[in-house]
């Protein structure tokens, strides 16, 4: 759990777990929603935006020097720091330094606090990292709508807007970048139009080498969807096509900001995200993963990790050290849709994907190890339709003979695009029983059962744990540790 111990004055190798709540080292929440981190000296400051029923309250800053442990330091803008901040909307804030000016400068998104029809830009400004910041106000930039955005300081000291705007009609339909001043407190000219109609938003820029990273997403409301990634070797383009990374939720997150951790052995590069409800939004996580930057082919990919571990001094990442058991092995589906294949849920590839032959419920996905394995984890990427979406009721159901099986029932789902699941059993077959997908939008439900990936992760080495004695099972939140036949699953675990 983040923040449980007080921050510590010298890094070590820690362990982020996503997925959970996170609170500082006051044991609050963790309030700093689709900002970035920024190192000063030995200290990581990370900016977060914090809204009060779907109002901008303030910009939180925490500090910590391991990236697990957070204090809270300062709210350094709030609703009280300007009138026109009173009752508004800032979202996505981004703090740079000016090495010129000695200033931390703040950009934002900015919006009344009913619509979201100004699209403008707001900037605030410090001489500390986490001191009370000076609204500067909000405008657009070369009068351009501006919504979604980031800000990114280039190796030569040029800094840079990109922003979701407006060029063909349509909100967020073309994506656009600005050259900053010499101050970062304005744009001066306009560099150019980026992913012209392809309405993508929540932009993020790094740079490795000479090669610079543009991420994004679809615009698709709160919903998760299918991040994307270009590449150019200058900011002024030509940037490349799209190219998709991770699974077609992106983990269930959407994009905010990609943290350079440089240490003293490597350099390594963080992910971002933010995890929205759409259901309730006041229920925000935050997922932070690894990314890998291939230096060579100029390539991007992403996977999801419960847990793994950053050293903040070292620089270097460690992953969990769990085996995917269902990878390459023999898969079978209910039926089968013409151009598919049962062997796509299980072959690596996140774009690919198993249909059924039609929109009949309840339909079954299965692999079989060949020999019984023990799983602690199954990962599923479901399908997505980009605002029209569904989230799965399924079951888990294992066995050893492939005909009696033990049931973990996840009917209950309500989670969107991707869901990981704790488990704890020991079998030869596991089945995925898609029940039904519920529509928020339509109720008649047209979906075809579809999977993207399906991940079974374990030990290397078989659990010598013999569950055949056990009778009855239970949802593990339930009881510390309910079982069936060749089934077991312990308590999720709690804070800590």
């Amino acid at each position: 759990m983040f923040g449980l111990h007080p921050e510590r004055t010298s890094a070590a190798s820690v362990t982020i777990t996503n997925g959970s709540d996170w609170l500082d080292t006051a044991s609050r929440p963790i309030q700093a929603n689709s900002g970035n981190i920024l190192k000063v000296g030995s200290t990581y400051y990370w900016y977060g935006e914090h809204a009060v029923s779907g109002k901008f309250d303030s910009v939180n800053v925490y500090t910590s020097t391991d990236l697990k442990n957070w204090t809270f330091s300062n709210a350094i803008l709030t609703k009280d720091s300007a009138t026109e901040l009173a009752s508004s909307k800032i979202e996505r804030p981004k703090v740079i330094y000016n090495a010129s000016t000695k200033q931390y400068v703040l950009w934002a998104h900015y919006e009344n606090g009913t619509d979201y029809n100004l699209g403008r830009v707001a900037v605030a400004t410090s001489s500390t990292p986490n001191g009370n910041f000076t609204y500067e106000g909000s405008f657009r930039p070369l009068d351009y709508e501006s919504r979604d955005m980031t800000v990114f300081v280039d190796t030569d000291g040029t800094g840079y807007l990109v922003t979701a705007s407006r060029k063909n009609g349509g909100a967020n339909d073309t994506m656009a970048i600005f050259k900053m001043n010499a101050s970062y407190t304005g744009v001066e000219s306009f560099v150019g139009w980026q992913f012209e109609n392809a309405y993508r938003e929540a932009p993020a820029v790094v740079k490795k080498g000479n090669r610079y990273y543009l991420f994004t997403s679809q615009a698709a409301g709160w919903y998760p969807n299918q991040g994307a990634y270009a590449t150019a070797s200058s900011m002024t383009g030509t940037w490349s096509a799209l190219t998709p990374y991770g699974n077609p939720s992106a983990f269930g997150s959407q994009i905010h900001d990609i943290a350079t951790i440089t240490g003293d052995s490597t350099t390594s590069y963080m992910y971002m995200g933010d995890r929205w409800n759409p259901l309730h939004l006041g229920e925000h996580k935050h997922i932070w993963l690894p990314l890998t930057l291939n230096d060579s082919n100029g390539t991007a990919s992403l996977e999801w990790y419960k847990e793994w571990n950053i050293d903040a001094v070292t620089g270097t990442v460690t992953p969990p050290s769990l085996v995917n058991h269902a990878q390459g092995k023999t898969a079978a589906a209910i039926s089968t849709a013409s151009g598919s294949s049962a062997s796509h849920v299980n072959d690596g590839n996140y774009q690919t994907s198993w249909a059924a032959s039609s929109n009949t419920w309840p339909a079954w996905w299965q692999v079989d190890f060949g020999a019984p394995k023990t799983i602690t984890e199954i990962d599923i990427s479901w399908f997505m339709y980009k605002g029209s979406e569904g989230y799965y009721k399924y079951k888990i159901e294992i066995s050893n003979d492939g005909i009696n099986y033990s049931t973990l029932d996840r009917t209950s789902n309500t989670t969107y695009g991707f869901t990981t699941d704790a488990v704890h059993f020991t079998a030869r077959y596991v089945r995925i029983n898609m029940v039904n997908a519920v529509l928020w939008n339509n109720p008649g439900n047209w979906y075809t059962p579809t999977l993207h990936e399906v991940k079974m992760l374990g030990p290397a080495t078989p659990d010598a744990t013999n569950y055949s004695r056990f009778s009855s099972f239970n949802y593990p939140d339930r009881c510390e540790r309910l079982t069936c036949t060749g089934f077991a699953v312990p308590r999720r675990p709690g804070p800590g």
